[in-house]
């Protein structure tokens, strides 16, 4: 073969090649992750979640320890650049010791109007529960000294994504109904440590993923599609 002939070869199947590789990189799912601790690696249901994929998905979490959606927003558009596909968003732990849900609402809508405007999808879900009990084995809102309890910053998620036209997951009442049904017991599991009842456990942020990937089975079943 003349040197000319090995060169053409040579530089065409190196353009498959890219061609090849572009195609693979084009065709990765890429879910983002963004919320606070309880999303987050170090104790969050994050990890757990980006677990349950297939290699055709990326799942990126920029989820962090005490954040609130004020400080953490530079995180967003750390993510958006990424160009994510998807961005699950999950504020209100740390926010309502902060901001009542006005301001919540404000900040929450500027973060799916970002993630809309940057070509991805925005799914937002209200924060999971914290697992205190009452008397009766019931779930028990924590009130003092906040700006709001969570069912209060619930309603102002879900209505910021109708108001946004996006998806949206109650993680906060689906989450309390899960608690309520397994009781105190069970649910100690789930704790991050004996006292810690706000973080996970693995098993608990197990449980926790299969909630919301039975919610994102109905509102974005596309996604689902990439489970193992």
């Amino acid at each position: 073969m003349k040197m000319n002939q090995l060169n053409a070869l040579m530089l065409l199947t190196l353009l498959v090649t890219n061609i090849q590789a572009a195609s693979a990189q084009e065709d990765v799912l890429k879910i983002g992750l963004i919320g606070d601790s309880t999303v987050a690696t170090s104790s969050g249901w994050g990890p757990a979640f980006a677990k349950r994929f297939n290699d055709k998905t990326q799942v990126l979490n920029y989820a962090k320890n005490g954040a609130t959606l004020e400080s953490i927003s530079h995180k967003l558009d750390e993510l958006l650049k990424l160009k994510p596909d998807y961005v699950l968003i999950q504020f209100g732990h740390n926010d309502q010791k902060r901001y009542g849900t006005d301001a919540y609402r404000t900040k929450l809508t500027s973060y799916v109007q970002r993630v809309t405007e940057a070509g991805g999808q925005a799914i937002v879900l209200s924060s999971v529960t914290r697992r205190n009990f009452d008397e009766h084995g019931k779930i028990q809102l924590r009130e003092s000294g906040l700006k709001g309890n969570l069912t209060d910053f619930e309603k102002a998620a879900q209505a910021v994504a109708e108001e946004q036209d996006v998806k949206f997951i109650n993680l906060h009442a689906i989450s309390i109904a899960h608690h309520n049904k397994i009781g105190p017991e069970a649910t100690a599991e789930y704790n991050f440590s004996e006292t810690d009842t706000t973080h996970f456990s693995p098993k608990g942020a197990e449980a926790t993923t299969d909630l919301i990937l039975k919610e994102l089975k109905t509102v974005a079943p596309e996604i689902t599609a990439n489970l193992k």
